[in-house]
């Protein structure tokens, strides 16, 4: 018999994440947070003293049978089966994030044979290729090939900048995104506060270059947009205005696009909340106007949304016969949002968590004031915070709630009771979800049970779906560093390269 010392009563999902299990019946609170079956306790007399014969003996015939097969051994070594990163790396960037994820990127099919693209082209799509794979599979091989591809594809497009000939060309201007979107999804996690704009800065000057109005093609557009949402993005992450060529990227848009589309809206609407913090620094504004200027964009938002279907819709379901906890923070109403498209449900988002931002900016400035009408708007804006974090949180089951609402996520024969695989889309699904569960989080004005909620979700995304970067919005929140301004951890995360389109 051994004695195996004092054992552990707590669950076995406690035990394997060395969690401290709070023994709660009939399960214990950090299982009922995140949704999973609590397997229950351990009687640890019986757990104290085993036999332990079979075991030793196995261990002896073992060691016996390791020694004698020394005597044998050659020098052969273990053969691999050769893979090719780069080939891995194109198909699965191609495949799941310029076909499903982003249609910016749709410009670089032209590129996909080496043979027949610009060298500085290509050497860019293996270095993007080679950082999404590693993101995806956390490769360090991967990594370096990554960064050596990168290092060789700015040498080539610094030779193109530099002749007249090739500057104003459009591959010149595609390699300058390219170069940008590898920075981004090769951010690391701890380098908040890098220079992360230079690729951005290079790509408006080649558009200026070139001249914005020789921007014609569907395929041109989307990359000219996709580049103005990265500025605007940088611009808001670092509190400076949008920058004028934005906005000249916008005018000449706006003659190739449906400006009445709630998209286009939310864009030219965000324009004026980036420029917001600038305005109260560069004039003389009063505590009044500064909650006014607020109000009027917070309506504009509100506006867009109510009026934003059917282009952008989605559907109602009521929760019956199911833990509500797992789907709903206690004391809201039992349902959640399924929405046509991943793009929708950010796109809806964006609105929510912008509006949370302004409206937690009228509640601070509106403390300043002590009149009826301050209040009332104090009232107004908190009523809307909790709003939003509502429709927020109603949003997130239909991706991460393998049990039910996103078990058609799952690959067929999938037990979802069981340990399970989820597919790439699924993983880029749940990951636009990240930022927005922060800003709810962030909030001071996020009711308490949300709060859990929602903190619970992203141990979910962290521990069930393996996504890093819930990891890493944890950590800040379990800090409570909440002077970091959102749009910082939206950079931090490197999430300008995940913003689906």
């Amino acid at each position: 018999m051994v004695f195996r010392g004092k054992p552990s009563k707590a669950c076995s999902r406690c035990r394997e994440r060395r969690l401290r299990c709070d023994l709660k019946k009939p399960a214990c609170s950090s299982c009922l947070r995140v949704g999973e079956e609590c397997s229950g306790y351990r009687s640890t007399a019986a757990l104290r003293f085993s036999d332990e014969t079979d075991f030793v003996r196995s261990k002896a015939v073992a060691r016996a049978t390791l020694m004698k097969s020394e005597h044998f051994k050659t020098s052969s070594k273990p053969r691999y089966l050769p893979q090719d990163l780069r080939a891995l790396g194109r198909d699965m960037f191609f495949g799941h994030y310029v076909s499903d994820f982003s249609r910016t990127w749709e410009f670089l099919y032209a590129y996909q044979n080496p043979n027949v693209a610009p060298e500085h082209l290509s050497l860019g799509i293996d270095a993007v290729s080679l950082a999404f794979l590693s993101h995806q599979v956390s490769s360090p091989v991967a990594r370096d090939m990554a960064r050596r591809k990168y290092v060789e594809a700015l040498r080539k497009i610094n030779k193109a900048i530099a002749d007249p000939a090739t500057a104003s060309k459009l591959s010149t201007f595609e390699g300058a995104l390219l170069l940008d979107l590898f920075e981004k999804i090769m951010v690391p996690a701890t380098d908040a506060e890098a220079s992360r704009h230079a690729h951005v800065e290079g790509a408006l000057a080649l558009v200026k270059l070139r001249g914005v109005g020789n921007f014609r093609e569907d395929s041109e557009m989307r990359a000219l947009l996709g580049l103005s949402l990265n500025a605007t993005i940088c611009a808001l992450s670092t509190g400076t205005p949008i920058p004028a060529a934005v906005k000249e990227i916008r005018q000449h848009a706006a003659q190739f696009v449906d400006t009445s589309y709630p998209k286009w809206r939310l864009s030219e609407c965000i324009l004026e909340v980036t420029d917001l913090p600038n305005e109260i620094r560069n004039r003389t504004m009063t505590v009044q106007e500064r909650i006014a200027r607020s109000v009027t964009l917070d309506r504009k938002l509100e506006t867009i949304a109510l009026e934003a279907s059917p282009a952008w819709s989605y559907e109602r379901k009521f929760v019956s016969g199911h833990d509500q906890r797992t789907l709903v923070p206690d004391g809201f109403f039992p349902l959640y949002d399924v929405y046509p498209n991943r793009m929708e449900t950010q796109m809806w988002n964006v609105l929510r968590l912008t509006r949370i931002q302004l409206c937690e900016e009228i509640v601070d400035t509106c403390t300043a004031l002590d009149d009826e009408d301050s209040k009332l708007q104090s009232e107004r804006a908190k009523l809307a915070i909790v709003q939003m974090i509502r429709e927020i949180c109603a949003s997130v089951p239909q991706m991460t709630n393998c049990e039910f609402a996103a078990r058609h996520k799952l690959l067929a024969g999938t037990n979802h009771r069981q340990p399970h695989t989820h597919t790439l889309s699924h993983i880029l699904d749940v990951y636009i979800l990240i930022f927005s569960l922060y800003v709810v989080a962030w909030s001071s004005y996020c009711p308490t049970a949300a709060r859990d909620w929602t903190i619970g979700q992203l141990e979910h995304i962290a521990d069930h779906f393996s996504i890093k970067e819930a990891a890493v919005v944890l950590d800040y929140l379990y800090k409570q560093e909440r002077k970091k301004w959102p749009w910082q951890i939206y950079k931090l995360l490197g999430s300008h390269a995940f913003a689906a389109s």
